[in-house]
């Protein structure tokens, strides 16, 4: 049963701002999208369709930007955090450009099947990878914790009990920290370019295909997360490809917004997501953990949510 106060619309995107300065528009229309915590998937959307934020007794908002610890949260977005975003974005495209020139340089047809297998798997790898960070981040750590607290546990906590934020975030702000993810792995395929003999490179060519797909698939995730939030002006290519599940579709990503948020982790394709589900593999992963730390689950994210001013 599709819960009240799942989903809104999202306001207009504002324009990109400078380095160093914080987009404007942030705190704008509020959105919403999280359940009672029956622990069953949402219904789903037909596109342009609008829900209605919930409200709980007393009469302040319980969800979206209104709510206390969201609007807490926006406030920790730094002008240091900002800079670091637009390094690493122009530092990324910079870099994927010039391995994507080298690579064309060296391919050869009869890597063809070769290059077909290793973009599949690339893509498997950055949802997997997508899953385990995603799951690492909602249910581990604090926003407290030094450096990587407000700059990489923050906006997790936030999208949480806003989740159409994300609609209302600019290209830097909503990519900057994939981006800065890629940057090693990135620097050292261009490093190999320069330095190893095209031999060397002629016979390492799939391989780096390989390492290249998993480079933009991971890249591009929280771009592709921000599309699954999205119902108005999508792009029809990117439509396309949601309902064809070739990248994470709306309806598919909502399973993950029942709270408590304990499931379908996976945001690049999320491909992953209903075998992993299926065999109980981050359940698995929490209990050890509990197991051995004495740490409960997510009770950072409980936290977050139950602000009330």
């Amino acid at each position: 049963m599709l819960p009240p106060g799942a989903l809104a619309g999202p306001a207009r995107p504002a324009p990109p701002a400078a380095p160093g300065e914080r987009p404007r528009g942030r705190d704008m229309a509020a959105g919403t999208s999280t359940s009672t915590g029956t622990g069953t998937a949402p219904q789903s959307l037909q596109h342009g369709e609008r829900e209605q934020e919930a409200e709980p007794e007393g009469g302040s908002r319980r969800w979206g930007a209104q709510h206390a610890g969201a609007r807490e949260l926006a406030e920790l977005y730094s002008p240091g955090k900002r800079l670091q975003e637009w390094i690493s974005v122009i530092l990324c495209f910079s870099l994927i450009c010039f391995n994507f020139y080298n690579l064309l340089f060296y391919l050869r047809l009869e890597h063809t099947p070769s290059i077909i297998v290793g973009i599949f798997a690339g893509v498997i790898t950055a949802d997997f990878l997508s899953g385990l960070f995603h799951w690492g981040a909602d249910t581990w750590g604090s926003v407290e914790l030094p450096i990587v607290g407000k700059a990489f546990i923050r906006p997790f906590r936030e999208h949480h009990i806003d989740p159409t934020a994300i609609t209302r975030h600019d290209f830097i702000e909503t990519n900057g920290d994939n981006c800065f993810m890629t940057l090693v792995p990135l620097a050292n395929m261009a490093y190999k370019f320069v330095s190893f003999s095209p031999e060397a490179l002629y016979e390492t060519c799939p391989w780096e295909c390989y390492v290249f797909a998993l480079i933009i698939f991971i890249t591009m995730t929280n771009q592709i997360h921000k599309w699954s939030h999205t119902y108005f002006g999508l792009p029809r290519w990117v439509i396309f490809l949601q309902d064809w599940h070739i990248i994470l579709p709306r309806k598919h990503h909502r399973i993950h917004h029942v709270s408590p948020h304990e499931t379908y982790f996976c945001i690049t394709t999320g491909w992953l997501n209903y075998p992993l589900e299926k065999i109980g593999f981050w359940r698995c992963l929490e209990n050890i953990i509990q197991g051995l730390t004495g740490e409960k689950p997510r009770a950072d994210d409980m936290k977050w949510a139950q602000k009330i001013k």
